[in-house]
């Protein structure tokens, strides 16, 4: 299948061209060759302390990514790991606030860097769930600006593009 030939034992870094590649989107006959890809992508994720993780981080041109449900939790349960985890497949972002702020952002792409990226503080979204189901709801706050960030990578696009500022972080 076209796209899914990542590598899922570690992260892919800048300045690999992939990064700055569009996702495709992901077609319903392919959901089950997603939800394989979930468990290795979540491991990935909880090894490297990170809070969301999109499928072109791991070299997979599709047009999807997770997010941790908590963010404060430190390790991920893999034994549940479908439960710890939420899929945005295909996701669009169809209304921003007017509301918008600052703040730091790390990606594990780009390592030992941190950018003050401007986001909005409040969209509302629409996209598939791992079963298929089409959902549209409004997020804020940190999960808004991590899915924003993770929605950023799908279009090929890098903080570093919307960096106002950036400043090394300790390795």
């Amino acid at each position: 299948m076209v796209g899914y030939k990542g590598n899922l034992n570690s992260i892919v870094v800048v300045p690999d061209p992939i990064l700055r590649k569009k996702s495709k989107n992901v077609k319903n006959s392919e959901l089950k060759k997603i939800r394989d890809l979930l468990k290795s992508m979540t491991y990935l994720l909880d090894k490297y302390s990170g809070i969301g993780l999109s499928a072109v981080q791991v070299g997979i041109l599709k047009n999807f990514f997770i997010i941790k449900k908590d963010f404060e939790k430190e390790k991920i349960d893999f034994n549940n790991y479908l439960d710890e985890i939420e899929v945005y497949i295909n996701p669009e972002i169809i209304e921003y606030s007017t509301e918008k702020q600052d703040g730091w952002e790390g990606c594990l792409s780009i390592p030992n860097v941190e950018c003050l990226v401007e986001r909005h503080k409040k969209i509302k979204v629409k996209y598939i769930d791992i079963d298929g189901n089409i959902v549209v709801k409004e997020i804020e706050d940190l999960r808004a600006i991590v899915f924003q960030h993770e929605y950023d990578h799908t279009q090929g696009i890098l903080i570093l593009d919307k960096a106002k500022q950036i400043r090394e972080v300790g390795d």
